[in-house]
């Protein structure tokens, strides 16, 4: 059986239930698949929803230095590495680690997912100038050694595509995937959810706050799921504190760890709100969706491939009033709009169940 490595130093627990820790334990049919990380977090999922004999974590040796370490260890380690996986174009050390595999394992194979928001993408293809230009060469140099390179939406695989950055047949549009469950989705509620960081930056939780708290929600509430950091702390106090009745309306409920409770949150949930200013994908838009829930999102990362698939939701623009718009629409009309959400369900695994997004993978070596 072929060996196949997941270099990514950043690994926490909850990162194994996305994209890299589930590509690995869905390959490990075909594959004896590893992890290589530092040892970060205690890994309990490895035990639990992703055991697998044929999978399991390796630890890098800290030196605090993460090119140093991931060197030392693809010298050491390459010739027994038949694909390697790597995640980010991440220009000061991916040339580096790409150069010493292929020193040391001259027919092994490259993976790089490049897990890119849009800007990233219209960054490294459209950016006009002489650097811009001098990096897209560099890129296109480098992605001549990569065997394998895929983009998680049609936007930016498109985009990727009709450059001349990467030859299309290494191109894999590759969203990230769902694994089917058996929780009931036929009890909804009138419930509006989020699930992820409730933060300003990037997530503009602040605007979605804003916009429920003109609204007439009725007998709607809202839910978020996550950890609140610290630009929303202040916010949200003051929100509690000068409005105490949205108490009842708008619950935190903080992180859960529990993936069959967070299951049974999406399930609950009707509606799925997405603000964020950029997104990669948006496994949470997809789990939310796979729980038959209608999605209203800005358009960032996989929801305008969710919605394109199942008709089911709406994409705004970043902005307040379009944000304010579409809820009371969405809540004012909700007999006419919900549809049922097995059939939702349906929709979503068949486009984007794990296993059949690997089997596409695999074809690609």
């Amino acid at each position: 059986m072929k060996k196949y490595n997941c270099i990514f130093p950043g690994l926490y627990n909850y990162i194994l239930t996305k994209d890299v820790g589930m590509i690995p334990y869905i390959l490990a049919k075909y594959y004896n698949c590893t992890i290589t990380t530092y040892n970060n977090d205690n890994y309990t999922y490895i035990d639990t929803i992703l055991k697998n004999n044929n999978l399991k974590i390796n630890y890098l040796n800290n030196t605090k230095n993460e090119k140093k370490d991931v060197m030392e260890y693809i010298k050491k380690n390459a010739k027994n590495i038949d694909i390697i996986q790597f995640y980010h174009l991440r220009y000061n050390v991916l040339p580096w680690y790409v150069l010493i595999y292929k020193l040391y394992n001259p027919h092994g194979k490259i993976y790089l997912k490049l897990d890119a928001n849009n800007d990233y993408i219209d960054f490294l293809v459209k950016k006009k100038g002489i650097l811009p230009m001098i990096r897209r060469f560099l890129v296109k140099i480098l992605f001549k050694f990569i065997n394998v390179i895929s983009i998680e939406t049609r936007r930016n695989y498109n985009t990727l595509k009709t450059s001349n950055i990467i030859s299309p047949k290494k191109l894999l549009y590759l969203p990230n995937g769902i694994m089917k469950n058996n929780t009931n989705i036929n009890n909804k509620e009138k419930i509006i959810l989020y699930v992820g960081y409730i933060e300003k930056k990037n997530k503009s939780i602040d605007m979605l706050l804003q916009v429920i708290t003109t609204i007439n929600l009725e007998e709607w509430r809202l839910v978020l799921i996550g950890r609140v950091m610290d630009d929303m702390k202040e916010f949200i106090n003051n929100l509690f504190e000068n409005k105490p009745e949205l108490k009842d309306k708008i619950i935190l409920k903080g992180y859960i760890s529990d993936k069959n409770l967070l299951s049974q949150e999406y399930a609950k949930s009707s509606i799925y709100c997405c603000t964020s200013k950029k997104e990669s994908f948006g496994i949470s838009t997809l789990e939310a969706a796979y729980h038959g829930n209608y999605i209203i999102s800005t358009n960032v990362g996989g929801s305008p491939d969710i919605i394109n698939k199942t008709s089911y939701g709406k994409i705004i623009n970043h902005d307040t009033n379009d944000l304010k718009e579409t809820l009371e629409y969405t809540i004012n009309n909700w007999n006419k709009l919900k549809r049922n959400p097995s059939e939702i369900q349906k929709i979503v695994y068949d486009n984007f169940n794990w296993n059949d997004l690997c089997d596409k993978l695999v074809k690609k070596f």
